[in-house]
């Protein structure tokens, strides 16, 4: 009789720990339960049910169904968490890609044009300018342009040291980066106001008002939103051909999204910073314009609980970029001058579920630009497209500053 309870006890501590596994959640009131039901039916195979073994009976199958119930809730749960804000990132830094590729394209990489930081002052006189009085440098000033530099930002000491600019901007985007594949359009309306600190430094702000509207093709869904984003920013003229320039950029939105028939609604926070140093170099009708510059984005997209009750875990990305390359740029003497670059990228990726979910950026890509850039007394404008490593993207702004 006691080998028959040693082997029914081994048996039962078999199927108990099957039936526990089985369950996959530690439970201890589930394992308990499960264990006296098993204890009772090897125990007293042939007994028959007394009050006793009735009350005890019942009371385990109460912990068995309220332990399955509190499992079943615990696994419901867990499969009620999803990853669309990691779907979204690429959307989100798009807005914020576009609003600092604007800034720096439009105080240093259009040379040409009236477009650029050391191009217009306010209230000169009309000394070979525009019949409204606003006075522009046709070159920019070099060892054999000197009157690039007197007849454009410092010819005359009877003008105002501010300046205004505006520029509405589209921008339209595709990122074939597995698996967060996404595409849509970011418009954009920018406004800046700067100073010329004695024709060296040239500081200012602009604001940003970004309207966001794109497809997480990954997930079948959409990102939409509009935010502000507020640069302050500096250009300094090292010498005549050699420009230095920084930014720093912070925005925010309440993007809405949508996947598998949920919708929800997030927080978007946003930072960059730009560095970077230009070269100018004159080839009669050309301007080579090589460039380095380091840029640093952080994107954070906030946790919260969709229309299904499906709980989308907060998402931090942060992207370091170094740039290497050169515009090439020719006059074409009509307002016109089309360009073509070719930049290299290294980029260093990290987010606050890295190992869990896949970098949106190549460690290193290409990126080749060609457009037009256009100008016209106060009036200028960019048209461009360009193409890295499974990412294109088509840009047109234009504005006036004076």
């Amino acid at each position: 009789m006691a080998q028959f309870k040693r082997k029914s006890m081994l048996k039962l501590n078999q199927q108990y720990q099957k039936l526990c596994n089985m369950a996959e959640i530690p439970n201890f009131y589930f394992q308990y339960g499960c264990f006296m039901i098993l204890q009772n039916r090897l125990t007293n195979p042939f007994s028959l049910p007394g009050t006793k073994f009735r009350n005890g009976y019942r009371a385990t199958k109460i912990l068995v169904i309220l332990a399955l119930g509190l499992s079943s809730i615990g696994i419901a749960s867990a499969q009620s968490k999803s990853n669309n804000n990691a779907a979204a990132n690429t959307s989100a830094r798009a807005s914020t890609l576009a609003s600092s590729g604007t800034l720096s394209s439009i105080l240093v990489m259009n040379p040409f044009g009236n477009s650029g930081t050391f191009r217009f002052r306010f209230g000169s006189n009309d000394q070979g300018g525009d019949a409204i009085g606003i006075k522009t440098a046709s070159t920019m000033p070099d060892a054999t342009n000197l009157e690039g530099l007197s007849g454009g930002i410092a010819g005359s000491g009877d003008f105002s040291n501010w300046s205004i600019w505006a520029t509405p901007v589209v921008s339209q985007f595709k990122n074939n980066i597995e698996p967060y594949t996404s595409r849509g359009t970011v418009a954009i309306g920018m406004a800046g106001l700067e100073y010329n600190h004695d024709d060296i430094l040239i500081s200012g702000v602009s604001v940003a008002v970004n309207d966001t509207n794109s497809t997480t093709t990954y997930n079948n869904g959409t990102y939409k939103t509009v935010g502000v984003t507020v640069s302050p920013y500096a250009v300094y003229q090292i010498d005549d051909l050699l420009m230095l320039d920084t930014s720093v950029g912070v925005g925010g939105s309440n993007p809405t999204t949508t996947a598998g028939g949920a919708t929800g609604t997030t927080s978007y926070n946003s930072m960059f910073a730009v560095m970077g140093l230009t070269n100018r170099t004159d080839m009669g009708d050309f301007l080579l314009t090589p460039r380095v510059s380091y840029s640093y984005y952080v994107d954070k997209l906030g946790a919260y609980t969709n229309s299904l009750g499906t709980y989308n875990a907060s998402y931090n990305t942060y992207l370091g970029q170094t740039q290497l390359g050169a515009q090439l740029a020719y006059d074409t003497k009509l307002g016109a001058q089309p360009f073509i670059s070719a930049y290299q990228f290294f980029n260093t990726w990290n987010s606050n579920q890295m190992g869990t979910t896949a970098p949106s950026v190549y460690p290193s890509t290409y990126r080749f630009t060609a457009g037009v850039n256009a100008s016209k007394g106060i009036f200028y404008g960019t048209a461009s497209y360009q193409i890295e490593k499974s990412v294109s993207q088509f840009r047109i702004y234009g504005g006036f500053r004076f």
